[in-house]
């Protein structure tokens, strides 16, 4: 054979083969993955089932794989995970007691206390002390923090404490609050689901947090030994979701109420 030949052949040998090694596994498992309920994240009353619900299951549909989520109290949940029961679960923070039993995904969400204010008042802060002066709301047995609580005793801003988040929202609107501490995904969630629709839009949160927000993660079981293979699929599939800008448009649709059931019809459907 000449050389004229074999080159060409060589080439496209190589070219076919260079395919292959850097072509990702194509997967078809259907994969069971236990939650509970803790809306606005995940639940089952929720379109796609919640945020978080809606970034797993098309991280995984990135990756190849399908998902069927199955609900069940928390305690429950995480046994099953242990256990090797289900193929994944979520949303999880980091614990010793966990990472005993699971390997973790990359980061699924965040949450964790920012402040809300009205979009009429210009509020910025970095430093508990750039909060003095101001009228602080506070849902009584609500964790914020020994910073933000002693700060306060020491005379910095005065906490103004009541039974309910819902009393927080409406002095808020009524100006009788400057800023007020939340979950940001929550925080949105009550205002959509206490007040119509332009009284919620009145309200808006400023980014930095109260205290550092804690991340979330699917955990996948060390009892299963295709676990390590699954987590690295899910975790491409997710990154992948992060370079087409879908997580931050998901947020974006769950904080303006899109996720919101209407109809019996629709939580049938599982959407």
């Amino acid at each position: 054979m000449s050389s004229s030949i074999v080159r060409p052949f060589r080439s496209a040998f190589a070219v076919l083969f260079s395919f292959f090694l850097i072509a990702p596994p194509v997967a078809s498992e259907t994969l069971t993955v236990a939650t509970g309920d803790w809306p606005p994240y995940v639940s089952p009353q929720l379109k796609h089932y919640g945020v978080t619900a809606r970034i797993v299951k098309e991280a995984f549909e990135a990756a190849g794989d399908e998902v069927v989520f199955q609900f069940f109290p928390w305690k429950r949940t995480l046994l099953m995970s242990e256990e090797g029961l289900a193929d994944a679960s979520f949303p999880w923070s980091h614990k010793p007691e966990r990472e005993a039993h699971h390997y973790y995904s990359d980061s699924i969400g965040r949450y964790g206390y920012v402040f809300f204010h009205l979009k009429t008042k210009t509020f910025e802060w970095r430093d508990l002390s750039d909060l003095r002066s101001l009228k602080v709301g506070g849902t009584n047995s609500y964790n914020y923090g020994d910073d933000f609580v002693n700060a306060s005793k020491d005379g910095l801003f005065e906490i103004e404490w009541v039974h309910s988040d819902e009393l927080n929202w409406r002095k808020m609107l009524a100006g009788r609050l400057d800023i007020f501490p939340s979950d940001v995904e929550a925080g949105y969630a009550e205002l959509r689901d206490l007040f119509p629709a332009e009284q919620a839009r009145r309200i808006t949160h400023h980014p930095h947090p109260l205290k550092p927000l804690t991340t979330m993660h699917l955990l996948f079981s060390m009892e299963k030994p295709e676990s390590l293979e699954r987590l690295k699929r899910f975790n491409t599939g997710l990154q992948q979701l992060h370079a087409e800008g879908k997580i931050e448009q998901y947020l974006r649709e769950s904080r303006e109420g899109q996720y919101r059931l209407v109809s019996e019809e629709v939580r049938e459907e599982g959407l």
